[in-house]
């Protein structure tokens, strides 16, 4: 299964969005989706599946883009989620590609060995105005999303290094990004 992780900079930041966008961009995989969420969003399982493509949640939207299942894992340890991953992976054999959404587990701990993997950090303000979690995690991804107007310039120079697409708001999916994460994601294939 190949593993695509998109975290974020915080709330309503586009990682949804952008999930979604790459899932329509990439009919080629049948993809599985899994939202993370330390909240508990007023349903009562840890794993929960999305049965509802016309729903407004995020794990309707991930269905309506294209993705055959969606699941939200919510209110959970780092451990615990990872389980509960394992748990999506399973319930979605027929699926061959995974998407998570979240800064709290990288793409290397759900991906089984050899699979391909990639991870995207979408960034909304300034360095300053980050979740904890996602400058815990930035090191680790594999490119960044820039979006709203942020520039580069106002990074670390070591994030300078990571592949830095940038897209306005509303326009979220573009040819340059969904090149290179189809080709992270098809290298262990070719």
């Amino acid at each position: 299964m190949a593993v695509l992780v998109v975290a974020g900079s915080g709330r309503e930041a586009g990682k949804t969005a952008v999930g979604c966008a790459l899932i329509a961009a990439m009919p080629e995989f049948r993809w599985v989706a899994a939202k993370i969420s330390p909240h508990l969003h007023g349903v009562g399982e840890e794993l929960w599946e999305e049965p509802n493509s016309r729903s407004e949640k995020d794990t309707g939207r991930y269905l309506g883009a294209g993705a055959r299942r969606s699941f939200l894992i919510r209110g959970v340890s780092d451990s615990r989620t990872a389980e509960l991953i394992g748990e999506a992976r399973s319930a979605a054999q027929e699926c061959d590609a995974l998407v998570v959404e979240s800064n709290r587990i990288a793409a290397q701990v759900v991906a089984k060995c050899g699979e391909p993997s990639c991870s995207i950090a979408v960034v909304v303000g300034t360095e300053s105005e980050w979740k904890a979690s996602l400058r815990e995690c930035i090191g680790s991804v594999d490119a960044l999303v820039l979006v709203g107007g942020v520039s580069p310039e106002e990074f670390e120079s070591t994030f300078l290094r990571k592949p830095i697409f940038t897209m306005t708001a509303g326009q979220w999916s573009m040819p340059e990004l969904v090149g290179f994460v189809r080709d992270r994601l098809l290298l262990a294939n070719s």
